[in-house]
């Protein structure tokens, strides 16, 4: 979501879908700072001993505050399949976002609180206090630079159209002008299909939203994450891939300005968890064998 960069991905499971269809990840800049090398062994202690040992001196700004709370507030969007949805069979909350951000409290030592706002309403939220960090697949753009902070990437995903199954298999940005695509609002596709007055471009609260537009007949197309349409089409829905991606992006955790020890810790958290094999492990539980936290 990123809300949404050339690396293909055997896409096995997608042959029956659309054979000439590959993920791609790719380039892409963080704006995090430097920050402690992650061990191959976790930390262990109070949530404030942890953060010490990571840090190398006692946390400062947000990082103390959370710390001494010994929990931490994490923004990420409820309707977001396979990145955070809600399970319809027990209420909770599921997804590889949501295993991401489990994992990052275990390393922290800190309880997780969730919280789902509107996805455009995150950003000021991080810097109003609202929350503490945004997991919730953002993806680094320059513009979000100016008003966040940003990991290292936890994953990378690629901008895609999806069409109803049996419909245009585009070539190209210029298939799209004269057609109507649906996108989430304040997410990376919104931007990029902007660009383009060719194009009629209608907003949903997250991408998700979109696709009963787009098998209804509302909609020509749908743009969104490569694996949040997939799991779209293996659910069951009438879709399929409509040519390949548009472009690629680093998705990463988001936090506000100025928090060095806090970005510290969070990075300690995903460069922890790249290392021990945990992200590769939940991008292949959610993302049907696929490791899209690596490029490759």
């Amino acid at each position: 979501m990123t809300k949404g960069k050339t690396y293909t991905l055997a896409a096995v499971l997608l042959v029956a879908v659309v054979a000439m269809v590959a993920f791609a990840v790719g380039c892409g800049s963080s704006s995090s700072s430097s920050s402690p090398s992650a061990s191959s062994t976790a930390v262990t202690g109070t949530p404030m001993e942890m953060a010490t040992k990571i840090l190398g001196h006692a946390p400062t700004g947000l990082a103390a505050t959370i710390v001494n709370r010994g929990s931490v507030i994490v923004a990420n969007d409820a309707n977001y399949p396979p990145q955070s949805s809600v399970d319809q069979a027990t209420g909770k909350l599921v997804g590889f976002d949501v295993d991401a951000a489990d994992q990052m409290g275990k390393l922290l030592g800190l309880k997780v609180d969730f919280k789902n706002p509107a996805w455009e309403t995150i950003p000021a939220g991080l810097q109003q206090g609202k929350y503490d960090v945004s997991i919730g697949s953002m993806t680094i753009t320059p513009e979000r630079q100016k008003v966040l902070a940003f990991t290292d990437p936890y994953y990378y995903t690629s901008g895609q159209i999806f069409v109803k199954k049996g419909g245009t298999q585009i070539t190209g940005v210029k298939d799209l002008y004269g057609k109507t695509v649906g996108v989430g609002a304040s997410t990376t596709y919104y931007d990029f299909l902007k660009k383009y007055p060719q194009i009629k471009v209608k907003t949903y609260t997250t991408d998700a939203d979109a696709f009963p537009d787009l098998a209804n007949g509302n909609l020509d197309f749908v743009m969104t994450a490569g694996p949040t349409g997939q799991q779209a089409i293996l659910s069951g829905q009438p879709f399929e891939f409509s040519g390949k991606p548009l472009y690629y992006e680093d998705l990463a955790f988001a936090l506000k300005q100025g928090e060095a020890d806090w970005l510290s810790m969070l990075n300690y958290s995903v460069q922890t968890m790249h290392k021990d094999g945990s992200l590769t492990a939940m991008s292949k539980k959610w993302y049907n064998g696929m490791d899209l936290t690596v490029k490759q």
